[in-house]
C-alpha cells in the first residue's frame, strides 16, 4: 500500500492506529523507566553501580529478544497477532509491578522483557508495509511514528513521578499498567483497520499449536530474564553471545541476498554499528543523567517546579517539537533534490550528541553555584541537542531498515536493529558506573566534579567518533546512490 499524496502529514489510516498503539505502549515503558533507577537507589538501597548495571541489563534484555519477536511476527504467528500477544504480556508485567514493586520486582521485569520482545519489532514492520520501496514519504512517516513514542513517554515521565511522590512507588508503576491497557483496548476496537496489511501468517488461520509454543517460550524467557537480572555477569555474557548469533544470521542474509541487495545490507550493518555508540550515550538518560538531576540540579525549569525524574521528559518534549519540523524539512528537501543522505544524518546526529554532553561539562565546570547545583534550564538545552541527535539516528534507524532491507526479511532486520541497541545498553551501563556516587557521605560539590569528568570524557569521545563518521559519509553515500 503506497501513499499517493506528497503531504508530510498525510498517511494511510493504518498508520494512525499503529501510531496510537505505539504511543500508549511507550507510555507504560517510559513511565517505568523514569522511576526504576531512583526506586532501586532510594527505596531498595542499591548503590549506583548496582542500580545502573541492573537497569542496563534490563534494558539490554528488553532489546535482545526483539529479534525473536520479529521472526515470530514474520514467519510464525503474523505481525498483527504477535503485536497483540506482546501487548497482553506487557500489561501483565506492569500490573504485577504496580501490585507490589518491592516483592515482585524481578518477576515483573522478566515479564516486561518477554512482552516487549514480542511487541516491539512488529508495529514498525507493519508501518514499513504501508509504503513501497523508494517511496519518498518513508523518512517522514517514520519520523512522525517516532513522535508517537515520545508523546507517550513525555506524558508518562511527567505524570508518573508526580503520582509516585504523592501516592507511593506502587501507584507510580501501576500508572504504567493503565497506559498499556489503553493500548490494548485501542487495538481491539479498531483492529479491522489493519486487515489489509501484515506478514503472510496474518492472512492464514491461526495455528493453535504454534500459539501455544510461543506462549510457552514467552514464559520461559520471562523466567530466565528474571534470573539473569540477579546474575548480571551471566546476563552480559549471554547478551554478547546473542549478538554473535544475530551477526551470523545477518551475514547469512547478506550471502543469500540478490546481488543488487548485498550493498544495501552491508551499508545497513555499518550504520547499525555506528548507532551502537549513540545508544550507549542515550542510556545515560535513565542512569547517570537521572541521578545527576537528583543530586546536582535545582528542581526548576524557568521557575516551574519539576520532579528530578521528570527531567527525562525533556527528551520526548524536544522530539515532539522537532519531529514535525524535520518531517516537513525532509519533504521539502526531497522535492528539491537536496535531502541529506542517511550516513550524513547519522554523522550529524552524533555531533549533536557531542554538543549535549559538552554543554553539561561546561555548565558543571563554570556555572554551578557555591553548593554544587546547576540550573535546570541548562538541561533544557542539553536535552535539546541530544533529542535532535536521537531523531537523526534512532528516529531514522527504522526508516533505514525499511529502505535498505528486502521485504521478506523485514521483521528479522527490525529485530537486528534492536539487538544492536541491546549491546549498546550494556555498554551504556558500564559508562554510567564511571560516575558512581555513594548515596550518603558525599557533598553535592564532590558529586558534581564526578559527573563533570564523565560528561567531558563522553563529549570528547563522541566528537571524535562523529568526525570519523563525517569523513566516511561521501563513500557510503556513493554506494547507496549506486
Amino acid at each position: 500500500m503506497s501513499q499517493s499524496s506528497s503531504g508530510a502529514f498525510r498517511h494511510p489510516k493504518p498508520f494512525y492506529l499503529l501510531f496510537s498503539v505505539e504511543m500508549w505502549e511507550r507510555f507504560g515503558y517510559y513511565g517505568m523507566q523514569a522511576l526504576l533507577v531512583l526506586f532501586m537507589v532510594k527505596k531498595l538501597g542499591f548503590d549506583d553501580n548496582l542500580a545502573d548495571q541492573t537497569f542496563s541489563a534490563f534494558a539490554a534484555l528488553v532489546y535482545a529478544f526483539i529479534c525473536a519477536g520479529g521472526y515470530i511476527g514474520d514467519k510464525i504467528l503474523g505481525n498483527r497477532r504477535t503485536m497483540f500477544l506482546g501487548a497482553a504480556v506487557l500489561a501483565a508485567g506492569y500490573g504485577l509491578l504496580g501490585f507490589d514493586c518491592e516483592r515482585f520486582l524481578y518477576p515483573a521485569l522478566g515479564i516486561i522483557i518477554a512482552g516487549n520482545g514480542l511487541f516491539k519489532a512488529n508495529p514498525s514492520a507493519l508501518v514499513s508495509k504501508l509504503y513501497e520501496k523508494g517511496d519518498s514519504q518513508v523518512d517522514g512517516a517514520f519520523t512522525l511514528y517516532y513522535m508517537a513514542i515520545n508523546v507517550g513517554s513525555f506524558a508518562a515521565m511527567s505524570l508518573c513521578p508526580i503520582i509516585q511522590k504523592h501516592y507511593g512507588w506502587d501507584a507510580g508503576f501501576f500508572t504504567c499498567f493503565i497506559g498499556m491497557g489503553i493500548a490494548i483496548i485501542n487495538f481491539i476496537v479498531f483492529r479491522s483497520i489493519l486487515d489489509p496489511i501484515g506478514s503472510d501468517p496474518d492472512f492464514e488461520p491461526l495455528n493453535i499449536k504454534k500459539l501455544l509454543l510461543t506462549v510457552i517460550g514467552t514464559a520461559g524467557i520471562a523466567g530466565i530474564s528474571a534470573l539473569l537480572l540477579v546474575h548480571l555477569t551471566l546476563a552480559h555474557e549471554i547478551l554478547y553471545g546473542a549478538l554473535v548469533v544475530v551477526a551470523v544470521l545477518y551475514v547469512r542474509e547478506i550471502m543469500r541476498a540478490e546481488p543488487h541487495e548485498k550493498a544495501n545490507l552491508i551499508i545497513c550493518l555499518i550504520l547499525m554499528a555506528e548507532a551502537i555508540v549513540f545508544f550507549a550515550l542515550y542510556q545515560q538518560m535513565p542512569t547517570s543523567l537521572n541521578l545527576f538531576a537528583a543530586r546536582n540540579v535545582n528542581p526548576y525549569i524557568f521557575g516551574i517546579p519539576v520532579e528530578a525524574a521528570s527531567f527525562q521528559a525533556l527528551n520526548p518534549f524536544w522530539v515532539m517539537v522537532l519531529s514535525p519540523v524535520l518531517a516537513v524539512l525532509y519533504a521539502r528537501l526531497d522535492r528539491g533534490g537536496r535531502d541529506l543522505s542517511l550516513p550524513g544524518k547519522f554523522a550529524l546526529g552524533m555531533m549533536m550528541c557531542c554538543a549535549a554532553f559538552m554543554t553539561l561539562a561546561f555548565v558543571a565546570k563554570y556555572h554551578a553555584d557555591a553548593n554544587g547545583f546547576v540550573s535546570g534550564n541548562w538541561l533544557v538545552l542539553s536535552y535539546g541537542f541530544q533529542s535532535l541527535g536521537e531523531l537523526l539516528v534512532s528516529g531514522l534507524g527504522l526508516a533505514m531498515v525499511a529502505r535498505l532491507t528486502p521485504e521478506r526479511s523485514m521483521g528479522f532486520m527490525m529485530g537486528a536493529w534492536f539487538m544492536f541497541q541491546s549491546v549498546a545498553m550494556v555498554i551504556g551501563g558500564e559508562i554510567a558506573t564511571m560516575a558512581s556516587v555513594p548515596e550518603h557521605g558525599v557533598t553535592a560539590m564532590q558529586s558534581l566534579q564526578i559527573y563533570d569528568s564523565l560528561f567531558l570524557k563522553i563529549g570528547t569521545a563522541t566528537g571524535a567518533i562523529g568526525l570519523v563518521m563525517t569523513a566516511f559519509v561521501p563513500v557510503l553515500k556513493k554506494y547507496i546512490r549506486d
